[in-house]
């Protein structure tokens, strides 16, 4: 419970809700929720998103630990911006190192694309305005889409000025003896660890050992990909397209334009059997 302790001291009423098959074997505090689930990943992230009660909601992890006050100062933060329409985004500490500033980005090392958002501080109309989370993601990359679509309507994401996020057991044993192939993919994707964190689940204690499953199971083959076939096109096949309609260009064969209207509607979950029945592509955390 180390990730409710980091925000049990905040003064603003909040709730955390935890997705998942893992039933807690303690009592939960009174504002700590927890529905039970086999569906997929992404499938848990948008059953906890639909039963929030609250006027702002984020997606976090329960690896995470948030510096003091950290929903004292997001409530703040996004008053004081005083548009709807924003996503405020948690500064992520890896290994004591603030990150959020060098790979933030829809593509980690182009700095031309767009900011993306750690465990993103939003209005929750604004969620259900863009219809969730798409269905045909299995775990990873849905938050980036997420966010790509804020973009879309006019909105934007900030970077939160105080408030920090770090995990408080990283795998390291895993990442220092990485198989040569994993070092090929986390040299292609450098934010691999960003990435991984920002799911809302609750998980057994060995999560290291899932972490690289999800991603080389799910994440490359699957869900960016996806991403990708929904906001990017080659970069011949954009000469037709408005510069006011791309976000930016990168030149890069596996890459092309990024753009600000979605190629692609988004397919969202369906109330019915959504608590059991995963929809779109399956997935398991296994």
């Amino acid at each position: 419970m180390k990730t409710y302790e980091s925000l049990a001291g905040n003064k603003i009423p909040f709730e955390m809700i935890f997705v998942g098959n893992k039933i807690p074997q303690f009592k939960l505090p009174e504002n700590c929720h927890f529905i039970y689930s086999e569906t997929k990943p992404v499938q848990c992230l948008e059953i906890g998103a639909r039963y929030a009660q609250g006027e702002y909601i984020m997606n976090f992890a329960d690896d995470v630990v948030f510096s003091p006050h950290a929903l004292d100062n997001l409530y703040r933060e996004f008053r004081e911006l005083n548009d709807d329409k924003a996503v405020l985004s948690c500064r992520y500490v890896l290994e004591g190192k603030d990150i959020a500033g060098e790979c933030g980005y829809y593509w980690v090392d182009n700095h031309n694309s767009p900011l993306m958002a750690l465990s993103g501080f939003m209005k929750k109309e604004v969620w259900e305005r863009i219809g969730g989370i798409d269905k045909r993601f299995v775990a990873l990359f849905w938050d980036a889409d997420i966010v790509m679509r804020v973009y879309e309507i006019g909105g934007r994401v900030v970077l939160s000025k105080d408030v920090k996020a770090e995990e408080f057991h990283p795998s390291k044993s895993y990442w220092k003896n990485k198989p040569s192939f994993a070092s090929k993919v986390l040299a292609m994707f450098p934010r691999l660890k960003v990435f991984l964190i920002k799911i809302i689940l609750f998980l057994e204690r060995n999560e290291e050992k899932k972490r690289p499953r999800l991603f080389m199971e799910y994440g490359i083959p699957v869900d960016r990909p996806l991403l990708e076939s929904l906001w990017v096109v080659k970069k011949e096949d954009a000469k037709d397209i408005p510069p006011e309609l791309i976000h930016c260009i990168d030149d890069r064969e596996d890459r092309g334009a990024l753009l600000k209207k979605r190629l692609q509607p988004v397919q969202a979950f369906e109330n019915k059997h959504i608590l059991t029945v995963s929809q779109g592509p399956k997935g398991r955390w296994k």
